[in-house]
């Protein structure tokens, strides 16, 4: 017999269901189709369903052998439920997601920062009132928020995240943390990992202390931190920012993640910074320089092995050699601002996207911003104003581009991305 993983959270959606696995940090769209299916599987009544179905959620862990344990019951109700779940256009009844800065303080600073001021500076730089996470965890768990990206500024500087992460998974939320890590050694990395914390990003842009130097000032404190990560069997990936002066790093950085025994390897698109001048203009791949990091990535991901490689959303558009359909059966949907997770300052202003920040609520009530916010109607609304080449592009749904390089560049909000490759 099959029953559902202890890790698996089933969340019910208009026509279908949401899953997560915790541990491996999965999710799956089913839609009603997918979700009787899974509830016959579960009854052990699935003959005639095509076998790679049955070993997808084998491999991902949603399901796992056992006796019967009240799964069936659970999927019975989540069919029932998902016939009158309601949800925004192009969206679902609840993000998926919540990127919430704790901090706006930093301990170094880099000149293409999207977000945190720079030392000294009075600028966003008050931690977030653990009330107000509080609060946005507790609406978080009754909605069945699945995950909370904690960051900032340096999330670690915030005298209570390890509270926080607690916090989190005391409501059934898996917490992940994005650092710089100049304050993870042992001891941090221990506490994280036994607060119930589901991985942690280092920030590293290059596999040397001279190539990581040309945007980020901390190598060696990065390392330390990948290896007390390792030490501890804290889950770990890396972070890389993809600029033209360190795109010839990304082969090096893949080769030591995989070395280290990193989750995955995630790159980054430059986007606007905090600290204003032309480095935006300067260090941003243009549309050539995408494709050859397209062809690239093939290539890559052969070498990354147990290492996963995973990209920016709002880099989808360098996986358009595969179909549409394959892209959306994979899960992909590009930018999923407003659609899939919000933004939460650590003053409580709810934003559709980190790097475009507009905002019409505050106090941290996401809910409110995701069934009433204009703001973020504007952003599910993307497909309807969209002018230029990706209007007529047949991936407009699974990319979108990104809204925040596009003004930073001069167009309008609605204007296509000026760096796709296609």
């Amino acid at each position: 017999m099959l029953t559902l993983s202890p890790d698996t959270v089933l969340r019910p959606e208009p026509d279908g269901a949401l899953m997560f696995q915790r541990e491996t940090a999965e999710t799956a769209l089913l839609d009603m189709e997918g979700l009787e299916a899974l509830y016959r599987l579960l009854k052990g009544e699935l003959r005639d369903y095509p076998a790679f179905f049955v070993c997808y959620l084998e491999e991902k862990r949603f399901i796992v052998p056992g006796p019967p344990d009240g799964s069936s019951e659970r999927v019975e109700e989540c069919l029932e439920l998902a016939r009158t779940t309601e949800a925004p256009p192009r969206s679902l009844s609840a993000p998926e997601t919540i990127h919430f800065a704790v901090t706006g303080r930093c301990d170094q600073a880099c000149e293409g920062c999207f977000y945190s001021a720079r030392p000294g500076s009075d600028i966003e730089a008050a931690d977030a009132p653990f009330s107000l996470f509080e609060r946005v965890v507790a609406e978080a768990g009754r909605v069945k928020v699945f995950q909370m990206a904690l960051g900032g500024g340096e999330p670690l500087l915030h005298p209570r995240i390890v509270d926080m992460v607690r916090l989190a998974r005391e409501h059934g939320i898996v917490a992940n943390i994005t650092t710089n890590g100049n304050l993870l050694d042992c001891e941090m990395a221990l506490a994280l990992k036994e607060a119930g914390l589901g991985q942690i990003q280092v920030s590293l842009n290059g596999a040397s202390e001279e190539a990581n130097a040309r945007t980020r000032p901390n190598f060696r404190r990065a390392m330390r931190a990948l290896e007390a990560c390792r030490e501890v069997g804290l889950r770990f990936g890396i972070n890389f920012l993809v600029t033209r002066s360190n795109v010839g790093e990304l082969k090096p950085v893949v080769e030591l993640g995989r070395r280290l025994g990193a989750v995955s390897v995630n790159i980054l698109r430059p986007k606007p910074p905090t600290t204003g001048g032309d480095w935006l203009e300067r260090e941003s791949l243009d549309a050539e320089g995408y494709r050859r990091l397209k062809r690239a990535l093939p290539r890559l991901s052969r070498l990354a092995k147990g290492t996963r490689l995973t990209l920016d959303a709002s880099l989808t558009f360098l996986l358009t050699d595969h179909p549409p359909e394959r892209l959306y059966r994979a899960g992909a949907w590009g930018c999923t601002a407003a659609r899939r997770f919000v933004t939460i300052t650590q003053d409580g202003a709810v934003l559709p996207c980190s790097h475009v920040r507009w905002s019409a609520v505050g106090g941290g009530d996401f809910m409110r911003a995701w069934w009433e916010s204009r703001v973020f109607a504007r952003f599910r609304a993307q497909e309807e104003g969209m002018r230029g080449r990706c209007r007529a592009c047949r991936y407009l749904e699974l990319c979108k581009g990104c809204r925040a390089v596009v003004m930073a560049f001069g167009g309008d909000f609605e204007d296509s991305d000026p760096h796709c490759p296609r």
